[in-house]
């Protein structure tokens, strides 16, 4: 026993002296050393040991000392745990969607952008930034998630979109004085790849091919191929909507202008850039008042809160995953899946074929009105849209009013 308190240190507890609180954790006592004339606390919790002199000898004044540090730490532990968990990099990405939202309401941002973006967050990067804080999330991190989906082989272009997201997490937790800076971010070497699209010879072998499937009633995925999907191939070619444009489209959407010209408005509830009106070629309007004597004939709805496309299908991404199957039923009958240089062509193709169309045929349309009705860009046009486009293709234009020299 001598060697015992021999080898004891001075600011040990004396073992006799130590005392619980009642009523108050276990871990909260009161003792003695032979360091100290004062009764001393110590507290442990979260694999922390808190220890205070309590500067007195009375042992009913330090136990009432011990309750009120006892409050203190406690405190102290709470307000650590709630901002490590305001610092968790889901949780600032919660907090961001729900800032998003708040656009998205306004009408300032796309109304499916937070379910796409948490789609991206739940299924891959919630999982792999799994407790970790903000402040803890450097270059390397990154780079290291980035390498761990390209395993799947994704495009670059996925690839981008999840540095962008978790990006524009990090700027969120900046702007809330979460972390000082935000990390570089790893570069993703992007290739333009021109969409597949239909020449004019192409486009006629698409249109017989759709009207022959239609005739013997081909069924693709328990769904009827009916003429619906022949008008809403030529409707796409002269409206420059994109496939997305069609999940939501409803007739009221839709006003027949007939004065000096004569086109279809077409002012969308939503888009994936920018909401304006976009006018379309005049054969739309035959083409859409040709739809509606079809539905009409048929008994479809086609009032002026129906869908124009598919109503029958309240589903809507049903509905465009419908589209893309016949569609693709109709490329591989016509064998026109791929372009001579092996493009892939989809329904986006339509769109695709449709500017090129207007930049071939248009009369020396200027780009950036063409941009503006197709509600994209100059620069997408002429990085993607125009990209197959050669100057045989408008050998007129070239020598239009050219001079002998």
């Amino acid at each position: 026993m001598k060697h015992t308190e021999r080898t004891r240190s001075r600011t040990s507890p004396i073992p006799e002296s130590i005392t619980n609180i009642k009523d108050y954790p276990k871990t909260l006592a009161i003792y003695r050393q032979n360091a100290s004339r004062f009764w001393w606390i110590r507290y442990y919790v979260n694999h922390k040991l808190y220890r205070k002199s309590t500067k007195t000898e009375n042992k009913e004044i330090a136990s009432e000392i011990a309750k009120q540090f006892y409050k203190e730490i406690s405190f102290k532990e709470l307000e650590n745990t709630q901002k490590s968990d305001v610092l968790l990099f889901e949780n600032c990405a919660n907090q961001m969607l729900k800032d998003q939202q708040f656009l998205i309401d306004r009408k300032e941002r796309s109304p499916n952008l937070n379910k796409d973006e948490y789609q991206k967050l739940r299924s891959d990067i919630f999982p792999y930034f799994k407790n970790k804080h903000v402040t803890d999330i450097l270059y390397q991190d990154i780079n290291s998630y980035i390498q761990h989906i390209s395993q799947r082989n994704l495009k670059p272009s996925t690839l981008k979109k999840h540095i962008v997201l978790i990006n524009k997490v990090l700027k969120h937790a900046l702007r809330q004085n979460l972390i000082r800076y935000i990390p570089p971010m790893p570069s993703i070497r992007m290739k333009d790849n021109a969409r597949g699209w239909f020449n004019k010879n192409e486009y006629l072998k698409l249109k017989q091919v759709t009207r022959e499937l239609v005739r013997d009633q081909k069924i693709v995925r328990y769904q009827n191929m009916t003429d619906e999907i022949r008008v809403l191939i030529t409707f796409m070619i002269n409206s420059f909507l994109r496939p997305s444009d069609l999940r939501h489209l409803k007739h009221r959407n839709i006003e027949i202008i007939k004065r000096e010209h004569t086109y279809l408005k077409i002012q969308t509830d939503s888009s994936k850039t920018h909401n304006y009106p976009i006018v379309t070629l005049k054969n739309a309007v035959r083409v859409y008042e040709y739809l509606l004597k079809y539905y009409k004939k048929n008994q479809i709805a086609h009032s002026s809160d129906d869908y124009v496309f598919y109503p029958h299908l309240k589903n809507r991404n049903y509905a465009i995953h419908t589209l893309r199957r016949q569609f693709n039923e109709i490329l591989c009958k016509s064998n026109l899946k791929k372009t001579s240089i092996g493009e892939e062509r989809t329904v986006y193709s339509l769109r695709h074929t449709a500017i090129m169309f207007r930049l071939t045929n248009g009369h020396s349309i200027d780009l950036l009105t063409l941009a503006r009705n197709a509600r994209t860009s100059v620069d997408m046009i002429e990085r993607f849209y125009a990209k197959p486009l050669s100057a045989e293709m408008n050998i007129n234009l070239l020598q239009m009013n050219g001079k002998r020299i």
